[in-house]
């Protein structure tokens, strides 16, 4: 890979609070190596306790979201060759953690996540942009389930992500078939929140990053919290955890902010705090 970084993290925004993530390997359509899935892992968990982080964008370089794994060679430059031809199960599954720490470490963040999908988002990269809250697709762009043609499966959480946001039918339709599907019948099932131009793609994710970077930090965590670990409960059960965290909130600079803001007929200006 060179001296060349395969992932590029800028801040942007009005208040610094958007970081922008750039998967940098255009010439293999953004394939993910484990050097590059280490960075990634390494940049969520230090933006996990970053409390001046509001949102983080994840898009690629080039014509490509992600084109999965790397699978001519390059996934993993450090794994040590062959010896015989011998299985090693226990191997193959510690190794695995390069690529599942990652997705976790992703999976784990709090902020706002939206994929900047400019592209196609093959396997892995199709994973990856299931695993973000949001999603700004491109026409360009294009999503496929490519581990079935390779006798996989969607492995690297695919499994679990792909039917809760496309729906049961459809998931098990593209799971089961490896079939591309286009950016308009990807919008149309609710994968994305905006399909745009390419011409149009980079000022809306950013648009739609400084909407969320404006928002009550607290509120936004709290939010994104609860629905994800209440999903499998039932009603009650969800709402008793609504009643444990709702002091964090209320009581929170913020929420007085955003009722001043409410009651002057203004803007709010939040500070998460």
């Amino acid at each position: 890979m060179g001296d060349i970084d395969p992932i590029l993290a800028e801040r942007r925004g009005k208040q610094n609070g958007i970081l922008w993530i750039t998967l940098n390997r255009p010439e293999k359509m953004n394939a993910l190596t484990f050097p590059l899935l280490r960075q990634l892992r390494d940049i969520c968990v230090e933006a996990r306790n970053d409390r001046s982080l509001r949102c983080m964008v994840i898009t690629g370089a080039g014509r490509g979201f992600c084109a999965g794994m790397d699978m001519g060679g390059g996934a993993n430059p450090d794994a040590p060759a062959p010896v015989d031809d011998h299985p090693d199960p226990e191997g193959r599954r510690l190794n695995f953690r390069h690529e599942v720490d990652a997705y976790v470490a992703l999976r784990r963040l709090e902020i706002p996540v939206i994929a900047g999908i400019n592209g196609p988002a093959v396997g892995a990269g199709f994973d990856l942009v299931c695993h973000c809250d949001l999603a700004v697709g491109s026409t360009a762009a294009r999503f496929q389930v490519a581990y079935v043609r390779r006798g996989l499966y969607a492995d690297l959480g695919g499994f679990w992500s792909i039917p809760k946001i496309l729906g049961w039918r459809k998931a098990m339709d593209l799971m089961m078939t490896g079939r591309f599907m286009s950016a308009e019948e990807a919008h149309e099932s609710g994968l994305t929140n905006f399909l745009v131009s390419p011409e149009e793609f980079e000022q809306k994710t950013m648009d739609y990053a400084l909407e969320i970077e404006a928002g009550p930090p607290i509120g936004q965590k709290v939010g994104k919290m609860l629905a994800y670990r209440t999903a499998s409960m039932d009603f009650e059960a969800a709402m008793a955890w609504s009643e444990s965290v709702i002091p964090l909130v209320d009581m929170s600079q913020d929420f007085k902010e955003g009722v001043a803001a409410f009651r002057e007929k203004r803007n709010a200006e939040f500070k998460g705090r």
